[in-house]
Order: structure tokens, then C-alpha cells, then sequence
């Protein structure tokens, strides 16, 4: 995959978790926006902190994780309520 293109996506903020799939298949999680992407690796920490390196020709494909609890409201903007 084009290292602008996953650069571009590791640097949106606010930071969500992303999944690459792999040309072999797989999948991984990359739950940390502390991603350092260069022309060799993407490297990554996985849920137990420890290192990842992928390829980046190895990724055939990025997506949004999906959220098990919905994103938060941005800073500053209060939640509108009723009350009675």
C-alpha cells in the first residue's frame, strides 16, 4: 500500500483504532496512534505493548476498528438535554 496513504490515516485526530489486513490474510488491531511508518516498517504496539513490523507492501487494506463504546463528545461542546 502507498505510504501517503497510510500515513494520512494514522494521522487523524482524533486517533481511532485502525485495522490492516495483510496480503496473507490476516488481520491485526492497531489500537495506539504511536505508529512510526517508514519506507521498511510500520511499526506499531499491539494490546500487550509489544512491537509490531509489517511491511507496508504487506497491507492490502485499511479500515476503521469498530468502537465497542461510542466516541466521545468533541471538548468545549456541551450535550444538549432537557429538562423538565
Amino acid at each position: 500500500m502507498d505510504l501517503e496513504v497510510i500515513r494520512q490515516t494514522l494521522n487523524d485526530r482524533p486517533f481511532r483504532p485502525i485495522v490492516f489486513h495483510l496480503e496473507n490474510g490476516e488481520k491485526q488491531v492497531i489500537k495506539h496512534p504511536e505508529i512510526i511508518v517508514t519506507e521498511i516498517n510500520v511499526i506499531a504496539v499491539d494490546d500487550d505493548g509489544f512491537p509490531v513490523f509489517i511491511k507496508p507492501d504487506a497491507i492490502t487494506a485499511i479500515h476503521y476498528a469498530r468502537s465497542a463504546t461510542p466516541p466521545r463528545a468533541p471538548r468545549g461542546h456541551k450535550r444538549v438535554t432537557s429538562r423538565r
